[in-house]
């Protein structure tokens, strides 16, 4: 049997050697997309987006409660679960809802009907509104019985588009058990959303 040269040796362990170096440095900086990044490798957010086409029939009130997921179902982008009898609800710091609207779309006026969930008590919980990312407002929240907060959004935030990528933010979530991760923070309940 005749053996390898220790040339030919040390070329292999070379290559194997520089196989190695690439697989890691391809770990270490992998080339994914940013919302894939931002969820799951940096942790930066705690809502991985969803391709939904946001289909919404402009002015109608859509009920975010069980019996309308036909509805819901092409709106919710990322950080729902649900949803329930009483509204879906929002897990994680931030949650993410998309309208598209008709080419009319003029001035649209955003409803969202939310309330806290009851593990914020008196206080409540803070939403902050931000569309197409442009911040339009925040809500107080409240637990008990759903309110419904107006959102003013102007043209030059709906953009030539007409969609509206609606973000929720809950800078006050809550972890129910200490040994939940954020993406398992509770805020509120959605039970409504209205847009026209």
């Amino acid at each position: 049997m005749s053996r390898l040269p220790a040339a030919a040796l040390y070329g292999i362990a070379a290559l194997v050697a520089l196989f190695e170096l690439g697989v890691t440095w391809m770990s270490l900086h992998p080339s994914v997309p940013a919302d894939y990044r931002a969820y799951y490798i940096d942790a930066t957010t705690t809502c991985l987006n969803q391709p939904v086409s946001g289909a919404y029939a402009q002015g109608t009130l859509i009920p975010f409660t069980s019996g309308h997921e036909k509805l819901i179902i092409p709106l919710r982008v990322c950080g729902w679960e649900g949803p329930a009898g009483d509204g879906l609800h929002a897990v994680g710091e931030s949650a993410r809802l998309r309208l598209a609207l008709l080419g009319s779309a003029h001035d649209v006026t955003l409803r969202l009907s939310m309330v806290a969930v009851d593990f914020a008590g008196e206080a409540g919980q803070v939403v902050d509104v931000v569309v197409n990312g442009t911040n339009v407002g925040a809500a107080e929240v409240k637990t008990g019985t759903p309110q419904t907060f107006q959102f003013a959004i102007p043209d030059s935030v709906l953009g030539p588009g007409k969609l509206l990528d609606v973000e929720l933010l809950f800078p006050h979530a809550i972890r129910v058990d200490p040994q939940d991760s954020n993406t398992r923070k509770r805020s509120i309940k959605l039970t409504a959303v209205e847009a026209g």
